[in-house]
């Protein structure tokens, strides 16, 4: 299984906005066999699609870059 729940906040590992997972399941034989249908906005937007969860990666709102020091 993907390690992922409903509710969890995603990402594309490749990048892109934060998602929600709304359903989890097997979207076969057209789609990933373990999927993810994820949903998030653009602007005011609903958006939805669904994603092979191995394409996906846990949400993290850490900021990435450098510490600045005063001094």
């Amino acid at each position: 299984m993907s390690g992922f729940n409903k509710g969890d906040e995603v990402q594309l590992k490749s990048g892109g906005p934060k998602m929600v997972i709304a359903e989890l399941g097997d979207y076969g034989p057209l789609g990933p066999e373990d999927g993810a249908k994820c949903v998030w906005f653009d602007k005011a937007t609903k958006k939805e699609d669904v994603f092979d969860v191995a394409v996906l990666k846990k949400y993290s709102s850490a900021p990435i870059g450098v510490r600045l020091s005063r001094g």
